[in-house]
């Protein structure tokens, strides 16, 4: 894919854990030319790979970048580090806290992915933690984090908070320093085809050091699975994402390929494995071993999709895809036409978190959601029909008749 801006050609060789010579060779011949320093630091900020620009950069060609662009640099990087170190901290008190009551909590992104990756606290954006619990200890997790003056991002109601956890798979708390928590029982809501085993995954848990305290966390295998589903959930719109993956395959030296494709075939999510190993691999370089494409080939579907979200990386103004533009994605990775219907039935008919706001229901009628979703839907996209009509009429350029 020809990605026309060299401040883009240069994000693209920075994102990842290591640089080869070929690599490094094309940075430096990069850094030789006119560039917009200013534009370089915002798309790097806005793709969460400051701490690899940074990294690389001052590693390979420090007396390439301008001084005023080094000290913001530097500022932006240290400031992160800040951040982590200080989530790090967040999260080793709130897994003791979970603990003295007798509640399993496993941590996975954030600050493990950061150590597992990269091999540096720093070497990772994140804003917030990312803990996994039980389904059935969520009620006792809220209380938790409430008493230690964390609220729920948004506020529920007792109907609300029962629909939350029947429709969705996690749920945000934020405390008075900025500090956010996302507490998962599961990675995919229920509105799509894909189906994680997590009871499966909590019998699959590794060992990982974290200031030097022995933490478990999800293994290599399922984390790979977990973070393209999330990449996918959001297509990709993030070359960090993409620069996680690529870092996780390079740094791990033993992923069992055979249990990973295995799972992701028994998910129904064999596509969505394929589209983030082929999007690392092909944009980054990620050392996906040959056999895993002889047993899982990057099929058309696959190509296709991977050259769509390499056009949109660095495209500005992109827009989020609705559900209309979800239910295509969806069906896109599905090969058989039963897999397809039953796509397409579950996004546009499962109940989410705009439907039970809009109508907090007692948990008795919570099956009058699935009747009220189409109106909703139907509602929704027949007013911003409407408006996309007016808007025309009302366009200069506009045609009229």
């Amino acid at each position: 894919m020809l990605i026309a801006r060299p401040e883009d050609q240069i994000l693209i060789c920075v994102a990842r854990r290591s640089l080869d010579i070929a690599t490094t060779a094309n940075l430096r011949q990069l850094l030789r030319r006119d560039l917009d320093w200013n534009h370089l630091l915002l798309i790097a900020q806005r793709h969460r790979v400051i701490p690899s620009l940074h990294h690389h950069l001052v590693r390979e060609c420090p007396e390439a970048i301008p001084s005023k662009v080094s000290s913001s640099l530097e500022k932006l990087n240290q400031e992160n580090t800040r951040s982590n170190l200080l989530l790090t901290g967040e999260l080793l008190k709130l897994i003791d806290l979970l603990e003295a009551h007798g509640i399993a909590a496993v941590p996975f992104k954030g600050p493990t992915l950061a150590l597992w990756a990269y091999g540096d606290m720093g070497r990772r954006e994140f804003g917030d933690l990312d803990i996994l619990v039980k389904k059935q200890d969520v009620p006792a997790v809220r209380e938790l984090l409430v008493s230690e003056g964390f609220s729920p991002r948004p506020e529920l109601s007792a109907a609300q908070q029962a629909a939350i956890l029947r429709f969705d798979c996690s749920h945000n708390f934020a405390n008075g320093k900025n500090i956010w928590v996302d507490v998962h029982w599961d990675f995919v809501v229920p509105s799509t085809s894909v189906q994680i085993d997590t009871d499966e995954l909590w019998s699959r848990l590794q060992p990982i050091s974290v200031n030097c305290r022995e933490l478990k966390t999800v293994s290599v295998e399922d984390l790979l699975l977990i973070l393209c589903l999330h990449g996918f959930t959001h297509f990709w719109e993030r070359l960090g994402w993409i620069s996680d993956v690529s870092a996780l395959i390079e740094s791990r030296e033993k992923i069992d390929w055979t249990l990973l494709l295995k799972n992701a075939d028994r998910m129904g999510s064999r596509r969505i494995l394929s589209l983030g190993l082929y999007l690392a691999s092909n944009l980054l370089g990620a050392p996906v071993p040959p056999d895993v494409w002889t047993s899982a080939p990057a099929d058309a579907t696959v190509v296709a999709l991977a050259e769509q979200v390499q056009r949109g990386l660095f495209r500005e103004g992109t827009e989020a895809l609705g559900i209309l533009g979800e239910v295509r994605l969806h069906l896109a990775m599905k090969e058989g036409k039963r897999d397809k219907l039953t796509s397409c039935i579950r996004l546009l008919a499962t109940p989410r978190v705009d439907d039970w706001k809009l109508l907090p229901l007692p948990g008795s009628l919570f099956f009058l959601y699935y009747a009220l979703r189409p109106f909703r839907l139907t509602g929704k996209y027949a007013a911003k029909l409407l408006r996309g009509s007016a808007d025309r009429e009302t366009s200069p350029n506009g045609n009229e008749g």
